[in-house]
């Protein structure tokens, strides 16, 4: 996919620095610190993952076979070439040789097959993706009538292929989504009790440029340098991810406690008041969108007449232009309005409340009390609207689409909690709820319905997914994933609220800092901090 990759920077000048401990105190030049805005869940297991948060890290400790450029293309990483045979059907990877884990062990073929395999291991505990449905031998394995996934097979240590049962797309995106893990270390413990052996999620082994040293829950996590990273070594010698929050950030940046930071907020006066200070803004499309995901088993929701009608029914269009002033964008359906692949000729759903209260009469729901809110069979439409705390402009959202939903009759109660908690409503099957304010990654060259921020779809658009990834044939991939797009929008599986724009605040202590859309951390290892 090709995303815009235009950057705006304001003017920079001098800040001092935060030292998080007096032993770094004379050093300072060789500590970046990161803001992030929500305390990681502790799960840095690169297949297991569920928050941005963990990600973060993930993606600096461990290495990946392929990366994504600037044009969202596969990027040789501990894979350093491929190629295809059997009809497409089979991907053979030629490994980097000389490759170590930070506690020395050898990467191999060996750690490949183990993290993928066990992704098919009926133990596996988090929804089965749907990159191994596809290997060859994925039923078999994950029944248990076979110990090995003939789909996958290690030919030497620096070689290992991936059969499909039909050329699959979206093998490139799984590998840059989902880092390998360490066989020597994770095979000691049975699949099914991956999520309670804490001490492992918390003290992760990667081959990434950063080696995981400290986890302080609700303050920071501290990582060393890999002196010995295969991209070269990295010319910062501490990186340190500092919990923050989007109420105390500026200040922070602007007092040397922090170096770089997400933006949550394009207020202007903000903006004018970190260009005041001395602060650099990198300004680049988003590549993550908020929503508001729906139940769609839950009794209210599974008419989808009643889905449009929220999202015709929130002016989504006013939430960009006063809470993001206007840097971001909206969406209509699951994916980035800059993929090749987003249909033109989409509804947009313009704010329009009579449309939502003609939807919702049209499914038998009408004020029949006369007190402003719709009921059917004797009862009133109340949504109870969870929402995390944690990003500023997310939590803004919520009273807004509360008024927006009132005035076509929906009483909407708040209910907000800490963004960990609120996830975790996300990640219970059987779990039932009205709706959960959420942001996610968009992830490119990946379209199908097993993200957990998916979860709860329709059956047509599982059936229809499951169509467009045979092939990859770039036609044939452009027409099946817009068709499946245009039902993505028509369903409504939850409502698409805003892309915002993404930004980073940045020191001028920072000397070269590099990120693009999709890759924040790809360049980590050439980050450097002014002498």
């Amino acid at each position: 996919m090709k995303v815009l990759s235009k950057a705006i920077v304001f003017a920079a000048m001098s800040l001092t620095v935060f030292n998080v401990t007096a032993a770094e105190n004379n050093n300072n030049n060789s500590i970046i610190r990161y803001a992030i805005w929500s305390n990681p869940s502790g799960n840095f297991h690169p297949t297991l993952y569920f928050t941005d948060y963990d990600r973060a890290i993930i993606f600096t400790v461990f290495g990946r076979l392929f990366t994504l450029d600037e044009n969202q293309n596969p990027k040789p990483s501990l894979a350093e070439k491929y190629d295809y045979s059997n009809e497409g059907k089979t991907l053979t990877l030629h490994l980097r040789p000389g490759v170590k884990w930070h506690d020395g062990a050898d990467f191999t073929a060996d750690d490949v097959y183990f993290t993928y395999a066990t992704e098919a291991d009926s133990g596996f505990p988090k929804d089965t993706p749907d990159f191994v449905k596809h290997l060859v031998g994925y039923e078999d394995y994950h029944a248990g009538k076979t110990s090995t996934l003939a789909g996958i097979k290690v030919i030497d240590p620096q070689t290992v292929s991936f059969t499909f049962n039909a050329p699959y797309a979206a093998a490139f995106s799984h590998f840059a989504d989902r880092p390998v893990l360490a066989k020597h270390i994770w095979s000691k413990v049975p699949v099914k009790e991956w999520n309670k052996a804490t001490e492992l999620l918390r003290k992760p082994v990667g081959t990434g440029p950063y080696k995981f040293v400290e986890f302080l829950p609700d303050q920071y996590v501290k990582l060393e340098r890999n002196d010995d990273y295969f991209g070269g070594e990295p010319k910062t010698k501490t990186l340190i991810f500092k919990i923050s929050n989007a109420q105390t950030v500026q200040n922070e940046l602007i007092n040397g406690d922090v170096d770089i930071a997400e933006l949550s907020s394009w207020n202007s006066r903000d903006l004018q008041t970190y260009k005041n200070a001395g602060i650099q803004i990198v300004e680049q499309p988003g590549v993550g969108a908020q929503y508001l995901s729906l139940d769609t088993r839950n009794k209210n929701l599974t008419d989808r007449r009643v889905r449009q009608a929220l999202v015709y029914g929130i002016d989504r269009q006013a939430i960009v232009d006063k809470l993001l002033y206007g840097h971001g964008e909206l969406f209509n359906t699951k994916d980035n309005p800059h993929s090749p692949y987003y249909p033109k000729d989409l509804n947009n759903y313009a704010y329009n409340p009579e449309k939502a209260k003609a939807l919702l009469k049209e499914a038998g729901w009408t004020d029949t009390h006369g007190d402003g809110f719709v009921d059917k069979d004797g009862k009133d439409f109340i949504f109870t609207l969870n929402y995390p705390t944690g990003n500023r402009t997310r939590e803004l959202t919520a009273p807004i689409i509360q008024q927006n939903l009132k005035k076509i009759g929906i009483n909407v109660v708040l209910n907000v909690a800490d963004f960990n908690a609120t996830l975790s409503i996300l990640q219970d099957k059987n779990k039932r709820y009205d709706g959960v304010l959420m942001g996610g990654t968009f992830r490119p060259g990946q379209y199908d319905n097993n993200f957990w921020w998916e979860r709860f779809s329709t059956p047509q658009l599982d059936a229809d997914a499951n169509q467009f990834n045979a092939t990859i044939d770039a036609e044939k991939l452009k027409t099946h994933i817009g068709n499946w797009l245009k039902t993505v929008n028509e369903e409504v599986p939850h409502v698409w609220l805003y892309i915002p724009n993404q930004g980073y605040a940045l020191s001028k202590r920072v000397t070269h800092y590099h990120s693009y859309p999709y890759e924040p951390f790809a360049d980590v290892a050439n980050w450097t901090v002014k002498q």
